[in-house]
């Protein structure tokens, strides 16, 4: 791919010549981080250096280094030197809240769609799905990479944890090096397949990509911003042998590592008892070998099969619908994080499965739980949208939004979810969540107000609203 080839057009177009400053006063019915700052009404004092302007979605957004110059009620925001000059925003119908973090995702299926799920064939039959209709070559998932892209910023968020899927069987860098000439912040986890008969050949297969990416890494005007990180896909893929081989490679390299771990009752009997439809994609596909009963048919739940590895490096974990209270007990032991995905969860009927998600026992239990959308195939329509129109978007406030509502959910728990917890999860300074006096930031956004709503904060109303976040500054 040509990094000068116009690759987001639909995302990100800046303009300008990267050499104004300006001091961006906003004044909103509240400000709330996840750090402490809570106010209402409330104001917030934002320096922009080197400032572009972003084209996001058909609006013009300022792009460049935001830091927070003060941050609180507006008479005390008033009170810093810079407050009489600066351009004034007014949003006394929102909440604005740091830029959001989408702590997994997989945007090269952006292209897909929301579908809806066929219940009574199952998860092996969408996988079947997935396989034949993703993308195989480069430029198709730069494209569909960049409309996840252009997506994300319509619903605010700044910061993703990427699944860069693998591509005809073959591990591809392809979102990478897309997401790397991007706006956003985050990770890219090369995802690989190594099971049985395929063990060898698909951990091969992720160790020449990983080495090919270091010799000529990605390029363009923020590369640097989106790290490489390694994703052997689930328990019922990769084998435990090539999994131990991951971890040990990411420890090494100082890379993030993630899975999707516990996510559905054919992945559980799998594990447990070696038969059923993933074992028959298995050997549909050839990969199958009864020398697998070695490490799994013991009856264990995947998170209890998976202990070993996290023993060795704890990792992301994708999902985790499936959690006992001893499982529950080895992720805290092994410092794991957990990304859950409400929608997705929803999507699938895990519930149907295994009871409400776990996400308030395993928080309580010392574990981060962070958001994720997991892909736009199972989001509502009414939210993903046709990908054109300005409402669509992928954003996990809108998985707040489900928690605040189904299960009445703290804000500021799912604001934590949403920002801070999520950037440490994936490996980004916190900090750049925060509107700390002094402190970087990533982007900044507003949603509007629930106006019928009644609420003890601008949050929990904005969360009882309907419309998408609109990000007002834009950090590099």
């Amino acid at each position: 791919m040509n990094p000068a080839d116009p690759i987001l057009p639909s995302a990100l177009d800046a303009r300008g010549n990267a050499s104004e400053t300006e001091v961006v006063r906003i004044d909103a019915a509240g400000v709330r981080d996840a750090a402490g700052v809570d106010a209402s009404p409330g104001s917030l004092l934002v320096l922009v250096e080197g400032r572009d302007v972003a084209l996001v979605r058909g609006r013009d957004v300022p792009y460049g280094r935001l830091r927070v110059l003060a941050s609180g009620r507006p008479g005390e925001v008033d009170s810093h030197p810079a407050a009489a000059g600066a351009r004034r925003i007014d949003r006394p119908d929102a909440c604005v809240i740091p830029g959001l973090v989408n702590a997994h995702a997989h945007l090269d299926l952006t292209h897909m769609g929301p579908r809806p799920f066929d219940h009574a064939a199952g998860f092996v039959s969408f996988i079947g799905a997935v396989l034949r209709e993703r993308h195989s070559e480069p430029r198709a998932i730069a494209e569909s990479v960049a409309l996840g892209v252009g997506m994300s910023l319509a619903g605010g968020v700044v910061a993703v944890g990427d699944i860069g899927g693998i591509a005809g069987g073959v591990p591809s860098l392809a979102p990478w090096r897309t997401l790397s000439l991007s706006p956003l912040r985050g990770v890219s986890f090369l995802e690989f397949l190594a099971i049985g008969r395929h063990e060898e050949r698909g951990w091969d297969q992720a160790a020449a990509a990983l080495d090919e990416a270091a010799l000529d890494g990605p390029a363009g005007p923020v590369a640097g911003a989106i790290a490489l990180g390694l994703s052997p896909h689930a328990t019922n893929t990769v084998g435990l042998a090539a999994y131990g081989r991951a971890a040990a490679r990411a420890a090494a390299e100082g890379m993030p590592i993630c899975t999707h771990l516990a996510e559905t009752p054919e992945e559980r009997e799998f594990i447990a008892r070696g038969t059923g439809p993933q074992r028959a994609l298995l050997e549909r596909f050839g990969a199958w070998d009864d020398a697998l009963f070695t490490t799994i048919g013991r009856g264990l739940t995947p998170v209890a099969h998976l202990e070993p590895v996290l023993e060795v490096l704890p990792m992301l974990l994708a999902h985790v619908n499936d959690a006992s209270d001893a499982d529950i007990d080895i992720l805290a032991r092994h410092g794991a994080a957990v990304v859950y995905c409400p929608r997705a969860s929803s999507y699938f009927g895990a519930a149907e499965h295994f009871g409400p998600h776990r996400y308030r026992d395993m928080v309580a239990a010392g574990i981060p739980v962070v958001l994720g959308t997991d892909s736009v195939v199972n989001l509502p329509p009414g939210d993903a949208g046709d990908h054109a129109g300005a409402e669509a978007r992928i954003s996990t406030f809108d998985d707040m939004r489900l928690l605040a509502q189904r299960d009445g959910a703290d804000p500021g728990l799912l604001l934590r979810m949403a920002t801070t917890a999520a950037a440490a999860a994936i490996g980004i300074d916190p900090g750049l969540f925060t509107f700390s006096a002094g402190g970087w930031l990533a982007g900044l956004c507003a949603v509007a107000l629930q106006p019928a709503a009644s609420g003890p904060s601008p949050l929990a109303r904005a969360l009882a609203s309907t419309t998408r976040p609109e990000i007002l500054l834009l950090g590099k």
